[in-house]
């Protein structure tokens, strides 16, 4: 049983030094992962039904090599987990299900991806805080990716609501199978020990309870989306870099959280963390019900801006951005941004855009910039 006294003594934020020290280190070994299968059709489909995105780009072979890619396209948003997913069991290993709690937390067997451990002390929960991703060659279907380098940029220990422990940073790269690089991805957390009953504020009682809702589920109120409705988008109108000027507005998308809609979207962006479909333990570990996991808050700004870029935009970056708040199941989230500059550099046209979600309780995710190219008006 790893020792967690450490969390109640004074100088627990020194249990960390050693992960400080250790900042600048690849953990890797030089060990690559590989996902366990290649990019499919049917799996970008599942991915994009929590999101209700439409862009042919995504379906479409025909309108996809018509705006310049190699195939059907994957979202950018999932590059980070999804087209990367390692599975979650093979033939030979363990099983992840070795009672019957229902609330066993089943590890992701295969998620680790090889390497070293970084000397930090034992911590009992972990989600995820920032993300900064730089696109290169867009992935598509029939693609097989492959992250390498894990590499340790930050470790700031810290006390919070729900626990002590460390937000950190690490970096690694995404390749295909040709060698050329995906994706360079900047991924945060917080990894802590959860405040123990009795010192401090509580794991149940770090953040407001949510209300109560009878057997058929009532949203929260949701004053920031009134009037307000998803617009149905004419993909075959495109939006030029002339078109744009600074302070514009982007329409913004409305994505209500309901439970069907966060089992959906765990399912097809592959993550299961028990924080996001599961209200005992997300309360048990600190959050005040399931909430929407870091991929699916991607997918959200990432539909927001395919609308506003159209077919011909190009994702460069998302990010660094930061989740502030919860996303709980029962609010109505609205994901909106404005035109922040633009400018031309070697031959393209450069736009940044300032995205960020926003429900009941303020804003939640963000804000943070998203920079895109566009296509000048022929």
């Amino acid at each position: 049983m790893p020792d967690f006294s450490y969390a109640t003594r004074d100088d627990w934020a020194q249990a960390w030094q050693p992960a400080i020290d250790a900042i600048g280190q690849d953990f890797s070994s030089g060990e690559s992962v590989t996902a366990v299968e290649v990019i499919e059709r049917g799996a970008i489909r599942r991915y994009l039904e929590p999101l209700e995105l439409d862009c042919p780009l995504h379906y479409d072979e025909a309108v996809a090599k018509g705006a310049g890619y190699r195939g059907i396209v994957a979202p950018c948003s999932g590059i980070s987990m999804t087209w990367t997913d390692t599975g979650q069991w093979r033939p030979g290993w363990p099983t992840n299900y070795p009672n019957a709690d229902p609330n066993w937390n089943s590890p992701p067997t295969a998620q680790g991806g090889g390497g070293r451990a970084m000397p930090a002390p034992p911590t009992q929960s972990g989600i995820a805080t920032d993300i900064e991703i730089e696109y290169f060659e867009p992935p598509i279907v029939g693609d097989l990716l492959t992250r390498r380098g894990r590499k340790l940029l930050a470790v700031k220990p810290r006390e919070t609501k729900v626990g002590r422990g460390a937000f950190m940073v690490w970096e690694t790269e995404v390749v295909n199978q040709r060698g050329e690089l995906v994706a360079q991805l900047r991924n945060g957390a917080y990894l802590y020990v959860i405040n123990p009953r009795g010192e401090g504020p509580t794991a149940a009682s770090a953040h407001a309870a949510p209300r109560p809702r009878g057997p058929i589920m009532e949203p929260f109120p949701a004053p920031h989306a009134e009037g307000l409705t998803n617009r149905t988008v004419d993909w075959s109108e495109q939006r030029y870099f002339e078109d744009v000027a600074v302070g514009d507005e982007i329409p913004p998308v409305i994505y209500t959280m309901t439970v069907y809609r966060l089992v959906v979207e765990a399912g097809a962006n592959r993550d299961f963390n028990q924080f996001h479909h599961n209200t005992p333990v997300s309360q048990m570990r600190g959050a005040p019900d399931m909430f929407a996991n870091n991929v699916f808050v991607q997918g959200m700004w990432e539909r927001t801006v395919r609308e506003y870029i159209g077919l011909q935009g190009r994702f460069k970056q998302t990010g660094p951005f930061r989740m502030n708040i919860f996303n709980t199941v029962g609010e109505t989230v609205v994901t909106r941004g404005t035109v922040q500059r633009k400018w031309q550099e070697a031959g393209q046209n450069f736009v940044e855009l300032q995205i960020y979600c926003q429900h009941s309780k303020g804003i939640s995710v963000g804000p943070g910039p998203v920079i895109v190219t566009l296509p000048s008006r022929p």
